[in-house]
């Protein structure tokens, strides 16, 4: 039998103060999420009654709404334990939202591999470890490309730079990867593209500054001694540099 409860993920808190409620489904030690579509602070919350306290000036009205949303998944639950003995907890993940969308994170993984050997190590790695990044902010590897908001990319961007310390460049490319990932399953008619939620998403942009070496580094590197016969891939990448210098030199 599954086991149907709120949760509120406090660990996804936003700039407000504010984190998304959750329904969680356990069935047979496998546990699945479903956005309630709530954000509440954490004293406005009440754990053991799951209810919305009475210092939210709306308690009421969302308590009702949540009982009905809690309703109905258990009677979505039960239908389809009566159903089908053997149900998954995704099959009852996917008969309470109502409709099937590609798990982000699966389809991440597999589209991950498949570009692998098209592009370098290097950029492979940066992907990966941006989507790993997201996955631990997010809890959960059951995340859903629907549940992928304006909203939330937004409280994972506050995350990036207020939790993690992450300046503008790296808050870019960490949503830019996973815009990519969600171009990528648009093209494919993996999903449609009003899924996608990125372009109400504004990047700050970093005025960079240029650095120019100094002579006596230049210098330096002219008088650089190159032991004859002996190859590798940081020397090689280093001759044209070299070349570079010592005609700036003279």
């Amino acid at each position: 039998m599954a086991s149907i409860k709120l949760i509120l993920r406090t660990h996804q808190v936003d700039q407000t103060g504010h984190s998304p409620l959750y329904i969680r489904i356990i069935k047979d030690r496998k546990t699945k999420f479903i956005t309630a579509g709530v954000k509440l602070k954490e004293n406005e919350w009440d754990e053991v009654k799951q209810k919305v306290k009475k210092n939210h000036s709306n308690s009421a009205r969302m308590n009702a709404a949540l009982s009905q949303k809690i309703a109905d998944a258990e009677g979505q639950v039960a239908d389809m334990e009566r159903k089908i003995k053997t149900v998954s907890v995704k099959k009852l993940k996917e008969a309470i939202k109502g409709k099937e969308v590609p798990n982000f994170f699966e389809y991440a993984r597999k589209r991950l591999e498949k570009i692998k050997s098209t592009v370098s190590y290097s950029t492979y790695k940066a992907y990966t470890s941006q989507v790993d990044k997201f996955e631990k902010y997010m809890g959960t590897k059951d995340v859903y490309f629907d549940e992928i908001t304006v909203a939330l990319l937004n409280d994972y961007k506050f995350h990036l730079g207020n939790v993690l310390g992450n300046g503008d460049t790296t808050q870019r490319l960490s949503i830019i990867v996973l815009g990519t990932i969600f171009r990528d399953a648009i093209r494919e008619e993996v999903i449609p593209e009003t899924m996608f939620p990125f372009s109400k998403i504004t990047l700050k942009i970093s005025s960079s500054k240029r650095l120019f070496l100094t002579k006596v580094q230049i210098d330096d590197l002219t008088q650089l001694k190159l032991i004859e016969g002996k190859k590798s891939d940081d020397v090689e990448r280093f001759i044209p540099f070299l070349y570079l210098c010592r005609r700036i030199a003279f």
